[in-house]
C-alpha cells in the first residue's frame, strides 16, 4: 500500500505504458516531459529552446529531482542524451533512455511510499 492507502503502482507496468508510444523519440520526449511536468510540479524544470519559461518552444532539456538523485535528459541533434546522478556525489552519469526511466521510476516508487501525490503521479502514467 502506497500513503494514499491504494496499492503501489506495479513499475513494470508504468515503464511498459511509458515506453509504448516510443517510435520517434522526438515526439514522444515532449510528451514525456508534459506529463512529468503536469504530476510532479515541483520536482521538475523543464528548459525550452529560446528560454527556459517560453510554453510555445520546443522543450529541450528536463530535470527531475527524485529524492537524492538528479535526472536529465536532453533532445541533442543526434538523439536523446540521458544523465543521473546521486545529489550528494553531482557526478552525472549517461545512460540509455530505458535505464534513465527505469532509475527515475525506482526512485519516484520510493518517494511514493510517504507520499500520496507522488503516488498519484506514478498511477497517472499507467494508460
Amino acid at each position: 500500500m502506497d500513503a494514499a492507502g491504494g496499492p503501489e503502482p506495479d513499475m513494470d507496468m508504468v515503464m511498459a505504458s511509458m515506453l509504448a508510444d516510443v517510435r520517434d523519440i522526438r515526439v514522444f520526449f515532449p510528451v514525456l516531459v508534459s506529463r512529468l511536468a503536469a504530476a510532479l510540479p515541483e520536482a521538475v524544470e523543464v528548459e525550452r529552446e529560446g528560454g527556459l519559461l517560453k510554453r510555445n518552444h520546443p522543450v529541450r532539456k528536463v530535470t527531475v529531482r527524485a529524492d537524492d538523485e538528479v535526472f536529465d535528459a536532453e533532445l541533442t541533434p543526434t538523439g536523446l542524451v540521458c544523465r543521473s546522478s546521486h545529489a550528494l556525489q553531482g557526478v552525472m552519469t549517461e545512460i540509455t533512455f530505458e535505464a534513465w526511466l527505469r532509475l527515475l521510476l525506482v526512485s519516484l516508487r520510493r518517494q511514493a511510499a510517504g507520499s500520496a501525490s507522488v503516488s498519484a503521479a506514478l498511477r497517472s502514467f499507467i494508460v
